[in-house]
């Protein structure tokens, strides 16, 4: 189910359905940030999926004491009240998540595993943007064409740590870009640029986290992903209140590369701030 927003622009953070295993994920608090900013975002995603069976978003905001279970028109009226919205696939594609026992007796990366990521559940009035992430070099000139398809007036495509939209923190990296559906262009992405300059990558898994349980015969983590949700939802809540580090960093650097103009995506926030720079749904 595809909705359009009573909003004229809406920023689609399509970060991996699969989660995180080698850091504390930092994104799922970008949506908030990018509302602070007057930029509707939605996020979305699912509560596990291989063939990572990371930290996903849906965990991380369930730590964090937030409804994910929203149905499609709550998740739409949360939107447009506060500027920030969390979708999950079981409310949004049923059918599709259905597939998720036997997608997972696979264990191997499939083609959903990239497509899904691309579906857009709601769209601006106007135009719609998306935000991505990738790893493989390969990788940008598809996800652009998907989400062209897709119907994405604009999309910027992050080389992230684990193929998320947070750039390492740590080293440059590519960015690529396309305006209104046209061919992608290319720009380096330094954390020098924006005053930072970190030892590490991203956030650090905390050296305490409990091992990861076995979900088959494979398994592509060693911590537990609830503790690791748990972690990061209290570090991001602290980020967000204010706390300086690298959640706060991690949380923060797209806002530094967006703010000009909103950067590579090119959308009028008109100068607004919806104020909702915090955790909490109202």
């Amino acid at each position: 189910m595809i909705q359009t927003a009573a909003v004229d622009e809406i920023l689609d953070v399509s970060d991996p359905y699969d989660g995180y295993t080698r850091g504390v994920p930092a994104s799922t608090f970008v949506p908030v940030v990018l509302a602070s900013m007057g930029v509707h975002a939605v996020l979305h995603g699912l509560e596990q999926a291989g063939p990572k069976f990371g930290a996903t978003h849906h965990k991380v905001l369930q730590a964090a004491g937030i409804n994910v279970n929203l149905t499609p028109a709550e998740a739409l009226a949360q939107l447009e009240r506060i500027g920030w919205t969390y979708l999950d696939q079981r409310q949004f594609a049923p059918r599709l998540h259905d597939l998720i026992p036997i997608r997972q007796r696979m264990i191997k990366r499939q083609v959903l595993t990239t497509v899904e990521t691309m579906l857009g559940p709601i769209r601006g009035r106007v135009k719609t943007h998306c935000m991505g992430g990738y790893v493989h070099k390969a990788y940008p000139p598809i996800y652009a064409s998907l989400a062209r398809q897709s119907g994405f007036d604009s999309a910027m495509f992050v080389r992230g740590v684990e193929g998320g939209v947070i750039p390492s923190l740590q080293q440059s990296g590519k960015l690529f870009y396309y305006y209104s559906k046209g061919e992608e262009q290319q720009r380096d992405l330094d954390p020098k640029d924006f005053g930072l300059q970190a030892e590490v990558r991203a956030v650090p898994l905390p050296g305490d986290l409990p091992a990861a349980p076995m979900i088959g015969d494979e398994i592509a983590t060693t911590v537990d992903s609830d503790a690791l949700a748990a972690r990061a939802a209290a570090m991001g809540i602290a980020a967000l209140g204010g706390e300086t580090g690298l959640m706060y960093d991690s949380s923060g650097i797209l806002r530094l590369d967006l703010s000009g103009a909103f950067g590579p995506l090119r959308f009028d926030t008109g100068g607004r701030c919806c104020g909702t720079c915090n955790a909490e749904q109202r």
